[in-house]
């Protein structure tokens, strides 16, 4: 037997099953995909144990927990003594279903058995912001001011309290305090990170990200989030170490895997977009029809009779051997040298050295959408109001999109020509925009 094993198999003789024992343990599950697949193979010979009556419920039902098993966790620990370890760990399990009316009563059980009081209120506190009462979860923190004033989770609760109440810069002051009380309080990091991305703090998401990432156990959403802003920053090898530490843990997750195939396959591009974009821009300069210049009629024949149709044409020549053209003067040239020079170009210029904007035309007015009645104080609304995912956001900020209004001009077509935009994106961004009362702009 290997000590890896030895100290798995530990886990169904502890006698104190409280969260430093669960973090302890699902820490070592989580530390390697053998680990976390012995320690399953381990929870299937201790089932088969505790339906001879030879080991306990509450073990079993705390070990799927540690897996992420949360229907045989909460159907076991429902079987298990009545004692706090129960009551707390089944309140787990209910959160985990979403079930916060139930998670709720099985804290207040476990307080009643002998549980941390303020911890109860704290979890309790969460639960209730979850489901929507903002008052409830704003009393229990006001009622532990006192006692909780050195505590992270203290701090932590009232960042989500405040939060809620649309105070984001308020928010991260506390989480900050908290961070201050305790460095590895990991939701405290993962709320912290998210509203520093979310203002655009990249450096400082990324530290907190990083850290939780470096944890045996580390949280799902903060290796997601970190992929993101890697795969935005052109980091693909980080991106993907982070989703591939996601599917270690849990194989079946559907957003990692797709999200993993779409950075594997940016990894793969070998064109640059922008030198892409410049060579193209470059190339439709030069097929600029001469037509479309303003040049005396003497100008405009010799350069026809020479068979200069186009911008490329006439740039390929020097001034010598346009005046060594019969009947082209150094008053052609002069017109023709005036007309470069306006627009930064010259005679004999090689095309790589051209500036593809030098004669791109104005951007067009962006079409006006229609506004509901009484809604046009929505187009000011700042678009990380929208609570968009963090792929939407990022995608939104590469365009310079701040704004509703900004966001309703672009089409469809515009939003999916971004790099890293998806339909899942643009569907998600419609169902925000529509609760608004808003589209966005139709096809030109």
């Amino acid at each position: 037997m290997s000590e890896t094993t030895a100290e798995l198999m530990s886990f169904f003789e502890t006698g104190e099953l409280d969260t430093d024992c669960f973090t302890q343990y699902a820490n070592l599950v989580f530390q390697s995909a053998r680990n976390h697949e012995r320690f399953a193979e381990l929870l299937g010979e201790y089932e088969q144990r505790v339906g001879r009556g030879e080991g306990d419920a509450l073990h079993l039902g705390v070990g799927y927990l540690i897996l992420g098993r949360f229907q045989q966790a909460a159907e076991w620990l429902e079987k298990a003594a009545n004692n706090k370890y129960r009551h707390y760990w089944a309140a787990q399990a209910a959160t985990a279903h979403h079930d916060f009316e139930a998670a709720i009563a099985s804290y207040r059980k476990a307080a009643s058995a002998g549980w941390d009081a303020f911890e109860i209120d704290m979890r309790c506190a969460e639960l209730y912001l979850r489901s929507g009462d903002e008052a409830a979860a704003a009393k229990l923190v006001r009622a532990h001011q006192r006692d909780g004033a050195d505590r992270a989770d203290w701090y932590y609760v009232r960042g989500l309290v405040v939060e809620r109440e649309g105070d984001r810069a308020g928010a991260i002051d506390l989480y900050e305090k908290a961070l201050t009380l305790d460095p590895d309080h990991v939701p405290t990091m993962f709320r912290a990170a998210w509203l520093y991305d979310l203002r655009g703090d990249d450096e400082q998401a990324i530290e907190l990200y990083k850290r939780l990432a470096l944890q045996p156990r580390a949280h799902v959403n903060a290796l997601m989030n970190l992929a993101v802003i890697y795969e935005d920053i052109g980091r693909y090898d980080d991106a993907i170490t982070c989703l591939q530490r996601v599917l270690v843990a849990y194989p079946n997750h559907t957003r990692a895997r797709l999200f993993l195939k779409d950075v594997e396959s940016s990894r793969k591009m070998v064109i640059d977009d922008a030198i892409e974009k410049r060579v193209e821009s470059r190339n439709r300069l030069l097929a600029t029809p001469i037509s479309e210049f303003e040049l005396s009629v003497r100008a405009r024949n010799c350069l026809k009779k020479m068979n200069i149709q186009t911008l490329g044409d006439l740039l390929k020549l020097t001034e010598q051997e346009l005046l060594a053209y019969k009947n082209f003067g150094e008053t052609s040239l002069d017109e023709i040298n005036q007309l470069l020079a306006k627009r930064g170009l010259r005679l004999g210029q090689r095309p790589e050295d051209i500036d593809p904007a030098a004669l791109a035309p104005a951007p067009p007015e962006p079409a006006r959408v229609a506004v509901p009645p009484g809604a046009e104080a929505l187009l000011s609304k700042p678009v990380f109001e929208l609570e968009l995912s963090v792929r939407a956001r990022r995608c939104l900020q590469r365009l310079n999109i701040e704004t509703v209004g900004e966001l309703i001009q672009r089409t469809e077509a515009e939003l999916l020509a971004a790099r890293n935009f998806g339909v899942t994106s643009l569907n998600e961004i419609k169902a925000r925009l529509k609760e608004l009362g808003l589209t966005l702009a139709p096809k030109s």
